[in-house]
């Protein structure tokens, strides 16, 4: 009896003599040499999004993981930093999840709840680059196998009515007092999507859609979409409208919030230039990764929209709030698409930051797209209020 004891107590413990959980720290590069030993820790450390596509990279070869320490924190842009703490206290949330109070800067700098922290990650909210944005995009589409299919180029324009803080006028544009923010793509390339448009104007009243609006070629004819839920693809890509910078949907009195937590993860580091090419592999990049503290947060969405939840992950480090993953989950509760932020790069002047490369997936159908983003990060653009007319959209694409 007392043999059998012992040799229960062994096997009991063994797979934890055997498979140590072995800890992730800065100066160890994974591979696909070592990474049986990090995968316990890697699982932990990468939110499920990041974590599929990670270790189908290093398993293939095509990347390593190098872990490095952290450098500096990057600072809000100046007047965006200046508003944040002029303004701090003055915000409040409404019954309907509106925002009360609101002129500029983070309106919580230190949240309480799932609806304040909803808010500071808002899009029209936090700030990456600039009020005026100009981006040009290369989506790469691949199969399930990870083999490229295809590419779709667009051009980006973006105009925030309100919160405004480093580019006069301050803090708001005049005129148009309901408009808080106008955007636009042209689709350059290639020829069959040539001239695809859309303008979507938001308002900043959350119980009114967003006006939006396309020119489709092949029809020659402009159509106007529903303003209150935007989750179909992007011309055979896999972007979403909704789901631009990981959480592009407008917040409405529907949804619910809740702050999960903080934990730490791994990040990619910031650049302050791009990493030289080529660094795509397969439909991953090779950077290195640092490893922060990340706040999450959950989103529960109305019956009718296409995702039931979303969990999206985000850096409060200095009232950034920058998101770094997003996983929407359909009406099922399934992992329907995710968004994973793989390289980050910012400005030495501005403190602007901006992706440079993101893997968008649909985990249903295994087919993703690697966006690459080439914005620019001064204060020198100034986008005119022809941009989101369809005659200058239009003109830009010849």
């Amino acid at each position: 009896m007392r043999r059998f004891f012992l040799v229960f107590i062994f096997f009991l413990f063994f797979p934890c003599i055997v498979f140590p959980q072995v800890i992730i720290k800065p100066g160890i590069v994974i591979n696909r040499d070592n990474l049986e030993s990090y995968v316990p820790s890697l699982k932990s450390m990468l939110p499920a999004c990041a974590h599929k596509s990670l270790i189908s990279g290093i398993q293939n070869g095509w990347i390593t993981l190098p872990v490095v320490q952290n450098e500096k924190n990057y600072p809000c842009p100046k007047g965006f930093a200046k508003a944040t703490k002029k303004y701090a206290g003055t915000c409040k949330i409404g019954p309907k999840n509106e925002l009360i109070g609101y002129v500029a800067g983070i309106p919580f700098p230190e949240p309480k709840t799932g609806a304040q922290l909803a808010w500071n990650c808002f899009s029209e909210v936090r700030r990456q680059c600039s009020e005026d944005i100009e981006i040009y995009f290369n989506n790469l589409l691949f199969d399930k196998n990870s083999k490229k299919e295809r590419s779709v180029d667009w051009i980006l324009y973006k105009k925030k009515w309100k919160g405004r803080t480093d580019i006069p006028p301050i803090p708001e544009m005049p005129g148009e007092e309901e408009v808080l923010s106008k955007e636009s793509i042209i689709v350059t390339d290639p020829f069959d999507a040539k001239g695809f448009a859309m303008i979507r104007i938001r308002f900043e009243n959350i119980e009114k859609p967003d006006n939006v609006y396309s020119y489709i070629p092949a029809i020659r004819r402009i159509r106007r979409l529903t303003g209150s839920d935007l989750t179909d693809p992007l011309l055979g890509t896999d972007e979403v409208t909704d789901d631009f910078e990981v959480w592009r949907q407008k917040i409405n009195p529907k949804m619910h919030f809740k702050f999960v937590g903080k934990s730490k993860y791994l990040v990619p580091k910031v650049y302050l230039e791009r990493p030289s090419e080529p660094f795509l592999k397969g439909n991953l990049f090779q950077v290195e990764w640092e490893i922060r503290e990340l706040m999450i947060l959950e989103i529960k969405n109305e019956p009718d929209y296409a995702y039931s939840k979303r969990v999206i992950y985000s850096s409060s480090e200095n009232n950034t709030y920058l998101l770094y993953n997003g996983e929407n989950f359909d009406q099922k509760g399934r992992l329907h698409r995710s968004d994973v932020i793989l390289v980050q790069f910012a400005d030495p002047e501005t403190f602007y930051r901006s992706w440079h490369g993101t893997l968008r997936m649909d985990n249903l159908s295994g087919h993703s797209t690697v966006m690459l983003m080439y914005p620019d990060l001064t204060n020198k653009v100034n986008i005119p209020l022809s941009a989101f007319t369809m005659k200058y959209l239009l003109g830009q694409a010849r």
